[in-house]
């Protein structure tokens, strides 16, 4: 089925008025940038040079395309990585790939698939045409960098099977990954070079504190063997002495030895790290220790300014200057514009400082503080991005917050962006059984659909995580809107047992607490499975069902997509005088809303059961008149590829040859562009004259 039936599809979570999820996608420039993706890199870095002389060697062999990198918490994996990585760029003309793949920290590993789309996205393959399964989005990428030198830098991996579908297959790319653990599994099946990473060197610790001391006069060695030589240690230490004049070697010492074990149960890094960790921490003036430690019950280790002065209470003036101040002591990094991270061992050590000093009461709520903040931005995203179509009404907390999403551009910029936080604000969520925030979150998770298709398997999961909440507070209403998305989803997937499942339990639902929008609803997500089956004439029933119970809900738009439907189903059942009844009782409503894209997709309609009726020439002026209106409209390629379709078979039969095949050749080039497959010419003529 085609674009027209997107449109005219079901009614929660597919779309029931003329919107179709193309209007939201980011469709890829005319020319893609070259991606250079690798982070910026330290000033003050020094030593490595075996390490770095070994990876400079794999560039010039034939053979290798992956190097592993381990090392413990701490001792500059990235660092190194990304070093070499700027210096060696031009040797890889066609770009560099990074992904952080959060092995270790407090949200969830990313999924292969995940990392893949935003991979292929950077290649230049349109979001609309990234596939959907891990196995064909790996043959795709690694097509991709067939012929290819690109340098792929996988960061901070969990293990050898995350890694895997993200690695180059020839030569010429190379893949560079480093984790916590020794990839043998890599080395073992994919021939992978291992570069242990191990402490530096007294003159490599003393070098790298002079670095970032400067100008002062100090002797560091002490300083070294305090921090064990380990980088972050050191890092954290020697910029105390560099934003503090008045502090001297000496003092740090005494400082952090005074009380070595204070901080125990970090799962990574060594002791020292620990200390030296403590020790900066009680050098804080209290409100800027306050905020370091909440830090550390943000669900995930990269976070905004407005979510950091949601978890303290602050105004965002005041959070960004306490953030920029502990980035000054390199306890967090600045990672984009009003965006900061922290090292996994740090967020997990402020997370230990806050439940050491900060009561029960108060890490709580400041922890529901920043989940409400989440889940009011994403509630009021899904609002922007989906404006004809019910959005989850939850009452949330009301908190005196600034706008951060204004329009649909920044709507989807902001849940794209927060999406790997968005998960873990989830799974805490339901971990504290905040039923109505894990809701709120889960019903923005449908932005999903306007994303690359691997992506739906996380939107499944979110709308589990829905129904579960609704279940669990006897939200019956929002268990059944749950489970007709949910449907959608597996819709999108293909998977048609499961949606029929979720689609049969919803209508089952509503029929029992008597909710007959939502009955209607489940029946026209039932019928639009039938309709991507190509089932018309089961698909029909489910739709007249539907009609009576779906009357003048939400203005009428939700009528308009039923007749719509309708008209698509007896035009393919070859009722032609029918469909013609259906589309103009779609227009009548399409009028009344006053979209001219939605008008312009009734007119289409119109002009199909015309077509079907023989009257092709008042068709056909139809059709110039939707093409007008598609050309003018951003965000409708895969309509006006329709349009132009029709348009093909009424030139073919009026005898304007010419224009046939213009018509056709420019619908082909835009489906293509979409990822589906050269139509004929001849096959589409002849079912011209067949019908």
């Amino acid at each position: 089925m085609g674009a027209r039936n997107e449109v005219a599809g079901g009614v929660t979570g597919s779309v029931v008025q003329a919107t179709t999820i193309n209007q939201v996608v980011i469709g890829r420039p005319d020319t893609v940038p070259l991606p250079r993706q690798s982070p910026a890199g330290v000033r003050d870095f020094v030593g490595r040079a075996r390490e770095l002389a070994t990876l400079d060697a794999l560039l010039d062999s034939p053979s290798a395309t992956v190097a592993a990198v381990d090392g413990t918490a701490g001792v500059g994996k990235t660092t190194l990585v990304v070093r070499w990585a700027h210096r060696v760029q031009d040797r890889f003309p066609d770009g560099t790939l990074f992904a952080n793949l959060r092995g270790h920290g407090p949200s969830a590993p990313l999924a292969p698939g995940l990392v893949l789309s935003s991979f292929l996205y950077a290649l230049g393959i349109a979001e609309e045409r990234i596939p959907a399964d891990l196995d064909t989005q790996t043959t795709l990428y690694r097509s991709m960098l067939s012929g290819r030198r690109v340098l792929v830098l996988l960061d901070n991996a969990v293990s050898p099977e995350q890694v895997r579908p993200l690695l180059p297959a020839a030569p010429g790319s190379l893949a560079v990954v480093t984790s916590r653990r020794a990839m043998t599994g890599l080395v073992i099946t994919e021939a992978a070079h291992r570069i242990p990473l191990g402490l530096l060197t007294d003159d490599e610790s003393t070098a790298f504190v002079r670095g970032i001391v400067g100008a002062r006069d100090i002797e560091p060695r002490d300083l070294v063997r305090a921090c064990a030589r380990l980088p972050l240690a050191l890092r954290v230490a020697a910029t105390h002495l560099a934003v503090r004049p008045d502090l001297r070697v000496a003092d740090v010492i005494a400082e952090i030895t005074a009380d070595p074990g204070a901080v125990n149960g970090l799962s990574d890094g060594s002791s020292e790290i620990r200390t030296i960790f403590e020790w900066s921490y009680t050098s804080l003036a209290p409100p800027l220790a306050r905020t370091f430690r909440r830090l550390g019950l943000h669900p995930g280790t990269e976070f905004s300014v407005l979510a950091v002065a949601a978890l303290t209470g602050l105004g965002s003036t005041q959070a960004t200057r306490h953030l920029v101040a502990l980035s000054d002591l390199h306890l967090v990094e600045p990672s984009g514009r009003e965006r900061y991270q922290a090292h996994d061992l740090l967020h997990a050590y402020a997370a230990q400082c806050a439940e050491r000093d900060e009561t029960a009461e108060d890490r709580r709520a400041a922890t529901m503080a920043v989940l409400t903040r989440y889940a009011r931005t994403a509630t009021a995203a899904d609002r922007l991005l989906f404006p004809g179509n019910a959005s989850l009404v939850i009452d949330l907390a009301k908190v005196d917050e600034p706008a951060v999403v204004r329009d649909r551009a920044e709507a989807l910029t902001w849940l794209s962006t927060e999406l790997t936080t968005l998960q873990a604000a989830l799974r805490l969520t339901e971990q504290l059984e905040a039923h109505p925030l894990t809701m709120a979150i889960a019903g923005a998770m449908r932005f999903l659909a306007t994303r690359p298709r691997a992506t739906l398997r996380v939107r499944a999961e979110a709308e589990t995580a829905g129904i579960a909440a609704a279940q669990a507070c006897g939200a019956t209403t929002f268990e059944i809107t749950f489970r007709i998305r949910r449907g959608d989803t597996h819709q999108q997937m293909e998977s048609w047992v499961k949606s029929d499942t979720d689609h049969r339990d919803a209508y089952a639902l509503a029929e029992r607490v008597g909710d007959t929008i939502l009955r209607g609803e489940a029946l026209c997500a039932l019928g639009r499975t039938a309709v991507l089956q190509e089932r018309h004439a089961d698909a029909e029933p489910y739709y007249r069902q539907a009609l009576p119970l779906l009357r003048d809900v939400r203005g009428g738009s939700v009528e308009a997509a039923v007749h719509a439907n309708l008209s698509v189903i007896t035009t393919k059942l070859g009722r032609h005088a029918e469909a013609l009844d259906h589309a103009e009782h779609e227009l009548a409503f399409r009028l009344a809303l006053g979209s001219p894209p939605g008008v312009a997709h009734a007119r289409h309609n119109i002009a199909v059961a015309l077509q079907g009726l023989g009257d092709h020439q008042r068709a056909l002026d139809l059709c110039r008149e939707v093409e007008a209106c598609y050309r003018v409209s951003a965000g409708w390629d895969q309509e006006l590829a329709e349009v132009l379709m029709t348009m093909t078979r009424l030139h073919y039969h009026l005898h304007h040859r010419d224009e046939a095949v213009r018509c056709f050749s420019e619908a082909a080039d835009i489906l293509l562009a979409f990822d589906a497959p050269r139509p004929s010419l001849h096959d589409h003529l002849k079912a011209a004259d067949d019908g």
